[in-house]
């Protein structure tokens, strides 16, 4: 409790250093929309019957700059929410994703409210493609993309900042009030010219704790193609002592030239065996992912990607599932 309260004293400091604004400084703000939409059709035995036209996503915002200082995004999410009903897929949720305010003030940054994390935000950046597939934490649930919370970011060089981060844990879709917040501080380092890198760890606590380590490591190779992998590490998973998940993902992409490229990921998850027990805990979720394809840009703002998408379970008793995908990210 006493450093929440510090934390949040210190922000009400920073606020009030804001109100001394330029001038000459023009307030302005602008609305924006992203839809993700996709065809798909199963190319095994277990997903032969599974063919549709999908939209799988749509983000509705609005941004606004009051001063130099001061920002504010509020963002809508209308998707499809989880184990919903049967019919989740065809009806339209619409809730928020972002609703924050950020102060910043030379190299320190605040956000409040409700963020977006930082935890895999540099992996989305060079995966590129959350509209085909969410990054490895995102994808098999361990972490989510924006909380209700607060964000502390410094700056320290030109190829360092480290951030702290208090929120309360359960993401942006299921707000609770039960005392317990999840704390997490990570580092963004970029090495040499080419190398970048991300080390995160976050821990929360409820009657037992619960932690997540994390590390992210890239190599672009003067524009023309990149290399990353990240590996995570989930102690403790949903607060069960012992149970533990861990994975990787590695992915690449190749420029053609503007407007084609290649690319190509791999991810693998899996569970620890727990004292007595054949099979690991989680084993009807553990598995590997493969997606490669081409995409294509048009126009600014406008992606298309052909790619194959396969999961293949580690459980003996599940089907391999694959699937051909014609995928759209269009941009306002």
């Amino acid at each position: 409790m006493k450093k929440t309260l510090v934390i949040i004293a210190l922000m009400v400091v920073f606020i009030n250093r804001g109100f001394a604004q330029d001038d000459e400084f023009v307030p302005s703000g602008s609305g924006f929309a992203t839809i993700f939409a996709n065809f798909h059709h199963g190319v095994t035995n277990a997903s032969s019957d599974e063919s549709a036209f999908e939209l799988v996503r749509g983000y509705l915002g609005y941004e606004y700059n009051f001063s130099p200082n001061f920002y504010a995004k509020i963002n809508l999410d209308i998707g499809s929410p989880e184990d919903l009903s049967e019919y989740a897929k065809s009806r339209r949720y619409a809730y928020f994703k972002n609703a924050y305010l950020r102060y910043s003030e030379g190299k320190l940054q605040v956000e409040f409210g409700l963020i977006g994390l930082k935890q895999f935000k540099q992996m989305e950046k060079v995966w590129e493609r959350r509209y085909l597939m969410k990054t490895l934490a995102d994808e098999n649930k361990l972490g989510a993309s924006a909380d209700l919370g607060m964000n502390i970011n410094y700056t320290i060089s030109d190829v360092w900042d480290v951030d702290f981060t208090i929120a309360n844990g359960e993401g942006y879709n299921n707000i609770q009030s039960d005392g317990v917040f999840k704390y997490a501080v990570g580092t963004s380092i970029q090495f040499l010219e080419n190398f970048s890198s991300r080390l995160y760890y976050d821990y929360t606590s409820d009657d037992i704790s619960q932690s997540t380590y994390h590390g992210f490591l890239s190599y672009d190779f003067n524009g023309k193609a990149n290399l990353a992998g990240e590996g995570i590490y989930r102690e403790n998973d949903g607060w069960h002592k012992d149970y533990d998940r861990y994975g990787f993902s590695l992915y690449g992409k190749y420029n053609i030239n503007e407007r084609y490229q290649l690319f190509a990921r791999y991810d693998k998850m899996s569970s620890n065996k727990l004292d007595g027990e054949e099979n690991p805990w989680n084993l009807s979720d553990d598995g590997s992912a493969l997606v490669a394809g081409l995409q294509f840009q048009p126009i600014k703002n406008i992606k298309f990607a052909l790619n194959y998408q396969d999961w293949v379970p580690y459980a003996a008793n599940a089907d391999t599932k694959a699937f051909i995908y014609l995928n759209l990210e269009v941009k306002l």
